[in-house]
């Protein structure tokens, strides 16, 4: 699978943008500030349905701008066509398609563009704790193992669960 074409719409630097790709080797050249690294942060969003660099998708919105479109077109071994597309408006929920069609859950999407980002942040999975390291491993297994990745969102839900009761212990100081 190789990603053809990239249309950024009021993403971060980019007003508006066509980039076209070889299935080959592609390379990304312009001074600081450019939007080189932007351009990888959008082919990110479209495979995890996320930033790699800000959790929060409405600072990824141009300036002044009321949205971001992404849109990238794929080539596989199965279909020589698909189109996804990633729109976020301000103050409201992220928007996934395949092919123009809406997904129901984000977590349909993710596997569907394997990506595996390297960064000069990777240093962090040595020096850091297992944390990290485990958080990167999650989203490698995710792409590949639907079963892993519906466990994983239903353990999270349950730590989160798990820890908003502890708290809560702890400032009544008693079980109910």
């Amino acid at each position: 699978m190789f990603l053809q074409k990239l249309n950024l719409v009021n993403f971060k630097n980019y007003t508006e943008s066509e980039l076209v790709f070889s299935d080959k080797i592609n390379c990304f050249v312009g001074n600081n500030g450019a939007g080189k690294t932007n351009v990888l942060d959008a082919i990110h969003y479209l495979s995890f349905c996320k930033s790699y660099f800000n959790p929060v998708d409405a600072q990824s919105i141009l300036h002044d701008a009321d949205f971001f479109a992404i849109h990238g077109r794929y080539n596989n071994a199965e279909s020589t066509d698909n189109l996804y597309s990633c729109i976020q408006k301000r103050n409201s929920k992220k928007v996934f398609k395949e092919n123009k069609k809406d997904y129901d859950r984000l977590a349909d999407h993710i596997g569907k563009i394997p990506l595996v980002m390297i960064s000069p942040y990777d240093r962090d999975l040595i020096n850091d704790g297992s944390e990290a390291r485990r958080k990167y491993i999650d989203s490698v297994i995710s792409q590949f193992d639907r079963v892993y990745l519906g466990d994983l969102i239903n353990y999270n839900k349950a730590l989160l669960q798990r820890n908003t009761l502890l708290k809560r212990f702890a400032e009544q100081h008693y079980f109910d």
